[in-house]
């Protein structure tokens, strides 16, 4: 009976952390601008995109290829690693999980467009 207790406590402690865990995305040249896509497609999947979220997304991608003066190539394979990455942790995680993940991630990544599209300086 204790057992089962400190399991039901550890599930309590875990689970949430791992709900806000952020998922391992894959090995870039350009790591920042792979994060980019994959937020900008997380917040397309939980329909939080507005135009201050697209603006900011927009502005900090064209800002991010400017500064690390990526090849089109590059930048293309980037956007379909971090699309692979958004469709795999969203079936990871189910029609269950996504409200989670909406509100964390989700959450996250409308703030930083927002605030990129508002002061050009990330959180």
């Amino acid at each position: 009976m204790a057992q089962g207790v400190r399991l039901a406590v550890l599930a309590a402690i875990l689970v949430p952390a791992l709900a806000r865990a952020d998922p391992t995305l894959p090995a870039s040249p350009d790591p920042d601008l792979l994060r980019t896509y994959y937020d900008y497609g997380v917040t397309e999947y939980c329909g939080l995109v507005d135009m201050p979220v697209h603006n900011g997304f927009a502005l900090l991608r064209l800002d991010q290829l400017a500064r690390g003066n990526v090849a089109p190539s590059a930048d293309r394979h980037a956007r379909l690693e971090a699309l692979k990455a958004v469709d795999d942790e969203y079936l990871d995680r189910g029609l269950s999980g996504q409200k989670g993940w909406c509100r964390t991630e989700g959450a996250d990544a409308v703030r930083r467009f927002i605030t990129y599209f508002r002061t050009r300086h990330l959180p």
